[in-house]
């Protein structure tokens, strides 16, 4: 097995991974809703699970899917290696070291924040910094593909790229695009509050920028993950009231 599939694979073990604990908090969180009385159920483990089910599922399954995708597809249709293979595996272990400080930081009940990180709910600078270095390991994904297809040009003049591989490069794109807001508030805004070397976030700012990330599965997700305002057919908040306002 060429190295580059070895990549491959180690991006789609961890999306494996992420995918099988993002069902099992998925599982927990039915569980409290069926109000079956089970030792270990309480608002504390149930607000933890939403909050590992929508980082794995809706953020770190995705990302280093897409990413093994990436390296298959760019591989394949252009019969090579892809190159920059120290700089590829780079990005896997960034990535991959970012996903662990989040999920350390959420299942040691240190940021419980909602379905991924909603101000002004505040999680340990962990979670935020782990988070930021998945994107930023994605990035490095992004620059690697783009390079495999530049590189197989130069030799290719004049021919197109084959149809998988440009499908491939518009999905770069558009990740390298959408996640600048993500990065931006991470950077600005939640890293430096978490810290305290700021006082306040703007809750409407982070979300606003957050959400220049549109992706379908979150949307859908998010609008049946929640009960409508005012109802409460959840376990309630350690506070006792029902879901914050979203």
């Amino acid at each position: 097995m060429i190295r580059s599939s070895r990549l491959a694979l180690a991006n789609l073990w961890v999306a494996i991974l992420a995918f099988g604990v993002a069902s099992a908090m998925a599982f927990m969180q039915a569980l409290s809703r069926a109000a079956l009385e089970l030792p270990w159920r309480s608002a504390k483990m149930y607000y933890l699970s939403v909050t590992a089910h929508g980082t794995l599922m809706a953020l770190v399954f995705t990302t280093f899917f897409i990413m093994a995708f990436g390296y298959v597809v760019a591989e394949r249709t252009l019969g090579r290696p892809v190159p920059h293979r120290g700089l590829a595996w780079t990005g896997f272990w960034v990535a991959l070291a970012g996903t662990l400080a989040a999920v350390a930081a959420i299942l040691s009940g240190k940021a419980t924040v909602l379905y991924t990180f909603y101000p002004p709910l505040k999680a340990h600078p962990a979670f935020y910094i782990g988070a930021t270095l998945l994107v930023v390991g994605s990035w490095i994904w992004g620059f690697v593909v783009i390079r495999s297809y530049l590189l197989w040009k130069r030799e290719h003049v004049g021919q197109p790229a084959p149809l998988a591989l440009h499908g491939t490069l518009a999905t770069v794109i558009v990740w390298l695009i959408a996640t600048v807001g993500v990065a931006a508030e991470m950077l600005f805004l939640l890293i430096p509050w978490s810290l305290g070397f700021t006082k306040t976030v703007d809750p409407e700012l982070a979300r606003m920028l957050f959400w220049y990330r549109p992706w379908a599965s979150i949307t859908s997700s998010w609008t049946r993950g929640f009960p409508p305002r005012g109802s409460c057919s959840t376990p309630s908040s350690p506070s006792g009231s029902c879901f914050p306002a979203s």
